[in-house]
């Protein structure tokens, strides 16, 4: 594995580190791009790390430096440093317990730890995912998904590889690993830079290659300096809003992708749609529209005119069929918009005059309001593809009319 010495490897550049102050970010991405570039990697120099303004804060991710063609080489990591890897193949163990003790191993070694240039930028354990939540915050959710299939991912962790302690009493270490598996790695593969890269399947402008040497990810667009510099967790079908908000705990500005399943055993979808800014809504996406997130740069205006061609094709019982079913789903919401709206300002508010000594408290304040901003988006959602239902059934009877 990539944290065992192997012949290839044994001579490998490790960071000197001459007194133990903190490096701020800065510093540390520094010291991680000279580790890759040192280790037989390489890095672009316009390439860089900085803070992000999002809808829901500051978040670092990478930056355009200068301005960078489309096509060029941003990172290429040979599989000797990407950690989880068998030798200097992609392959990983069988094992996914023997990584994640690995992992932590590494953690608790320090600057001793021959990966300590990357474990440095590893903040998995301020990660707050719903995998963490509580079952009173969790209650929050008014049985929304992804309620009742949080905690799996946890579960599955305290079974197979901590002897079933919880992991709320196993070491810091053992807890950051896990949480850096659910939040950086790709198939248990942990991509030293490419993984300090932020989600946005609207705004994706890298694209990631693998072969046997490594991987590569090079630029699928323009990114002129100060630019964000993002990559793609997951897409196509099964980039839902709902898988997207239970595996990272965020929705994405665009695409938002909606699927609610039957609860009957028909498999087949209820209500699908797909919502891009200014608030167009595609009901019923083609595979063929969901195909190209996360896997292509989109272009909004094609994309804005392919759901207009789309709606248009649909069928008045299709829509009265989405319609029914949405209205049907809103009588299942248990407290209203209005409601909700006064929940959030409640625990808001409670934020900002609790003591920064009761972490606890506010890690469980923080969640709630996080789940409760949630329910709202959901049910936002609903409401904005049924007015588009309905404007789509007015278009109907108008033509219908004219007939």
């Amino acid at each position: 594995m990539g944290g065992s010495p192997k012949l290839s490897t044994l001579f490998r550049y490790y960071a000197v580190y001459t007194d133990e102050k903190e490096e701020d970010d800065t510093e540390k991405f520094d010291n991680l791009v000279s580790w890759v570039r040192g280790n037989g990697g390489r890095v672009h120099d316009h390439l860089g790390l900085t803070k992000h303004q999002h809808s829901n804060g500051l978040v670092r991710g990478g930056v355009a430096l200068e301005n960078i063609k489309a096509g060029s080489e941003l990172l290429f990591l040979p599989w000797s440093i990407v950690f989880g890897t068998i030798d200097d193949t992609a392959a990983v163990p069988d094992n996914k317990c023997e990584v994640l003790r690995s992992y932590a191993s590494e953690v608790d070694q320090g600057r001793d730890s021959f990966w300590y240039p990357y474990l440095a930028l590893d903040d998995s354990l301020s990660s707050r995912v719903p995998s963490l939540w509580n079952e009173l915050t969790l209650s929050e959710l008014q049985g929304l998904p992804p309620y009742g299939r949080t905690q799996g991912i946890i579960d599955w962790y305290s079974t197979n590889c901590a002897d079933g302690v919880p992991l709320s009493k196993l070491p810091s270490s053992s807890r950051q690993a896990l949480l850096a598996a659910i939040t950086r790695a790709a198939g248990l593969r942990f991509l030293p830079v490419y993984d300090l890269l932020n989600h946005h399947n609207g705004m994706l402008n890298t694209n990631s290659i693998a072969n046997d040497q490594g991987d590569t990810v090079t630029t699928s667009k323009d990114i002129a300096k100060g630019e964000e510099i993002y990559m793609t967790y997951r897409g196509g079908e099964e980039n839902t809003v709902f898988e997207m908000f239970r595996r990272y705990g965020f929705v994405e500005e665009w695409p938002r992708y909606y699927k609610w399943d039957r609860e009957d055993d028909s498999n087949e979808s209820s209500i699908k749609f797909l919502i891009l800014p200014d608030q167009i809504v595609a009901i019923y996406p083609p595979l063929t529209m969901l195909s190209q997130i996360g896997y292509s740069s989109l272009s909004i205006g094609d994309l804005h005119a392919s759901v207009e061609t789309h709606n248009q094709s649909l069928n008045a019982m299709q829509l009265i069929q989405f319609r029914e079913m949405a209205v049907a789903l809103i009588a299942t919401f248990t407290t209203t918009l209005e409601e909700d709206a006064v929940t959030l300002h409640k625990i808001t508010d409670n934020l900002l005059m609790i003591s920064k000594d009761l972490l606890e408290e506010i890690e469980q304040l923080t969640d709630m309001s996080s789940a409760v901003s949630y329910r709202i988006h959901l049910k936002e959602a609903i409401e904005i593809a049924l007015d588009t239902t309905n404007q789509l059934l007015d278009l109907h009877q108008d033509t219908s009319a004219e007939l």
